[in-house]
């Protein structure tokens, strides 16, 4: 079905997460799939019940955290907005995602963090198998 991007007005695909035209997110688009957390607190219970050493993975949930290198969600009291961030080595912040869906913003995040464990369980993996070859 056609609907119309709220930022530029053009018709656009109800299936399309972004405009192709103006590259503005569809806030039409279903972005929930079984077993994905939704909220910050299904977030947080789905990071403890994979025991995820969330401060050595730098990710904090539910938290503002300042620090360098560093990857986050929180609720903006302020304005209510959910805010999803990335702070650099050298301290700058980069925002991801920052609006009033929650499960859009939980998901940048989560998607990340799955990312994040890959990368660790391949680096674990493969120092086993150099283990392994060397004895």
């Amino acid at each position: 079905m056609k609907i119309k991007c709220d930022w530029c007005g053009s018709w656009i695909n109800d299936f399309d997460q972004v405009c192709p035209n103006c590259g503005g997110v569809n806030n039409n688009y279903n972005r929930h799939a079984n077993g994905v957390p939704q909220t910050i607190e299904e977030l947080k219970a789905w990071a403890k019940e994979m025991n995820l050493p969330l401060e050595d993975m730098r990710t904090f949930i539910g938290e503002d955290y300042k620090g360098a290198k560093a990857f986050g969600i929180y609720k903006d009291e302020t304005d209510g907005t959910f805010v999803v961030y990335k702070n650099k080595e050298d301290g700058t912040r980069a925002v991801r995602y920052k609006g009033t869906d929650e499960a859009y913003a939980v998901n940048e995040l989560y998607q990340k963090m799955k990312e994040r464990v890959v990368e660790r369980l391949l680096v674990y993996q493969n120092m086993m198998e150099q283990l392994h070859m060397e004895y």
